[in-house]
């Protein structure tokens, strides 16, 4: 059996599952009668912070029965173009869970959003960029024509849902991408330093490798990975991607550190990181830490996000 159908299948089972929901519960988002859930209201639940590791995967497989359709459309929107929202599993966890992600807007140019990379500890990072999906979905008009979005709620899933940074394997998730900067062993963001933090060599984890093959894949013109809690920012510092940064910056108002010769931003040294390897790769990124573990900062990131997303459509 091929990979495709072995994923429709793992689908199938998953949306076996929900058979006993309530169809009705989810308003004007069109889903086939048979594999309607309480998704909704799930992630209502999770917005106000009422979330636990099972409820994570309770959403987690209920977004998998979506991937079974290629086209969700919604009610109320721009125009038949604007309202449809596709979604995909691009990869599955350690533990099986899918790597969920939607695209918006049909534009040429894709923008990659991309939250709890470092899991439970950071779950306001999942909550941005669910809400930022919302939005989109619900104010299409708002993504300019030339750009299409990408949006990926949750790289860690198993994190996520076991309130832990890393994956099940133990590998820090933003210290396993390859390039030059790539070790064995790291130091984590609080500055401890431990053997095996990077894997036993680059890509060795298949959620990194699957959200690696995706971006090369599609070659985002700009990829934003939340993080907390920081309260700053990292992002290019030459030509198209400090263009980005400086817009992201401006209109946030996050921090944004500029490195002085010598001497490091942050107190320790950052091997194998998600960042590093898209600037190898030719492709702009930014790196947005929230001021805090528990607010999301929906409002000023929102900002943010537009004025780069302003900037790309006047490339």
């Amino acid at each position: 059996m091929g990979n495709a159908a072995k994923r429709h299948d793992y689908f199938r089972w998953q949306c076996g599952q929900l058979r006993d929901v309530d169809p009705n519960e989810l308003g004007d988002l069109y889903i086939p009668a048979g594999v309607r859930s309480k998704l909704r209201l799930l992630v209502k639940t999770a917005a106000a912070d009422r979330i636990g590791g099972e409820m994570i995967r309770v959403i987690l497989t209920a977004a998998a029965c979506l991937a079974l359709f290629t086209g969700m459309s919604w009610a109320g929107r721009a125009s038949a173009a604007d309202n449809i929202t596709t979604a995909e599993a691009i990869g599955f966890s350690q533990s099986g869970l899918p790597l969920m992600l939607y695209r918006l807007g049909g534009g040429p140019r894709t923008v990659l959003l991309l939250g709890a990379q470092h899991g439970g500890p950071e779950a306001n990072t999942y909550r941005l960029v669910q809400a930022l999906l919302e939005h989109y979905q619900s104010s299409p008009a708002e993504i300019p024509a030339s750009v299409s979005l990408a949006i990926l709620p949750a790289a860690n899933p198993d994190g996520l849902a076991a309130g832990t940074r890393r994956f099940l394997s133990g590998v820090d998730p933003n210290r396993n991408w390859g390039g030059p900067g790539w070790e064995p062993d790291g130091w984590d963001s609080n500055g401890r330093f431990e053997a095996g933090l990077g894997g036993p060599e680059p890509f060795s984890e298949q959620e990194t490798r699957a959200l690696a093959s995706w971006i090369m894949g599609n070659r985002p013109a700009l990829v934003i990975n939340y993080h907390s809690a920081g309260g700053f920012m990292f992002g290019g510092r030459a030509g198209s991607g400090a263009e980005l940064a400086d817009a992201y910056e401006y209109a946030s108002g996050y921090y944004r550190p500029q490195p002085v010769s010598g001497q490091r931003v942050l107190s320790y040294r950052v091997t194998g990181s998600m960042n590093g390897w898209l600037g190898e790769q030719g492709i702009a990124g930014m790196l947005i830490e929230l001021t805090t573990p528990w607010d999301s900062e929906f409002g000023r990131n929102l900002a943010g996000l537009q004025a780069a997303l302003a900037v790309l459509d006047r490339a």
